[in-house]
């Protein structure tokens, strides 16, 4: 165990002055709570470092070069805010999950940029048993710290993909046996409500300000929508998201 007395101490550098597109380049991520150091340490993945309280380093028993203690003030420096956890880790990032290896039930994010969205979107699909989600080029990674911190963990539970060619890889779902559904309050598009959705599908959700890629739309089977006061005209990306998924659940 090595004593930290300030946060700017270069041997704990990835917790505070890595960028988390440098982190998952490397297949790392840095995350926060003892939840989340307990389900790493379970599940065998490797541990690189451990950021603690003195108290926390004890009361799990930690010993070893890689473990560093701090007090709770050093901490809070190294996270830019007030906290409520002891322990920061710096661990190696989930691999990605073949194609043909995700189950019945999908859930595809396109383009959404907020960290907030895709953790919330993550917490909502283990909630209702979609635990399989595939991301876009253009969607930040559910790995981003603020994401993990949002879907509580929950990421971990999780099949992921990232799809470097999103319209390839709906080809070769198709392929496989799934419906595209894509999620759009446009004309045409099928009431939520009154839709069953079939044992193989994949769930497109797209962002706020743009909604769903054309072509994406183009290539859906079916394209669903929820009906809202038109005053409103779209909901938030994790709300809508949730409601979708309330149906779509394995639950």
């Amino acid at each position: 165990m090595i004593k930290i007395t300030e946060s700017t101490d270069p041997r704990i550098a990835e917790f505070i002055s890595i960028r988390d597109h440098v982190l998952n380049s490397n297949d790392l991520i840095v995350a926060e709570s003892e939840k989340l150091f307990l389900q790493f340490r379970a599940s065998g993945r490797t541990i690189h470092k451990v950021l603690a309280t003195p108290a926390f380093i004890e009361r799990h028993q930690l010993a070893g070069e890689n473990i560093f203690a701090a007090d709770k003030n050093v901490l809070e420096s190294v996270a830019g805010f007030k906290i409520h956890f002891e322990v920061l880790l710096l661990a190696e990032k989930p691999k990605d999950v073949p194609l043909n290896e995700l189950d019945n039930r999908i859930i595809l994010l396109n383009g959404l940029s907020s960290p907030e969205n895709v953790g919330s979107i993550v917490r909502s699909s283990a909630a209702f048993g979609i635990k399989s989600m595939i991301t876009d080029e253009q969607t930040c990674s559910p790995f981003l710290r603020r994401c993990i911190r949002v879907s509580m963990g929950n990421i971990f539970a999780m099949k992921t993909h990232h799809a470097i060619n999103v319209r390839g890889d709906l080809k070769k779902l198709k392929d496989l046996g799934y419906t595209i559904l894509t999620t759009a309050n446009i004309p045409g598009s099928i009431d939520l409500a009154t839709y069953t959705f079939p044992e193989k599908c994949v769930l497109i959700i797209g962002s706020e300000g743009h909604g769903v890629n054309q072509d994406i739309l183009d290539s859906s089977d079916h394209i669903l929508r929820i009906n809202i006061d038109p005053q409103v005209a779209h909901l938030n990306a994790s709300n809508a998201a949730a409601i979708f998924l309330s149906h779509m659940s394995t639950i």
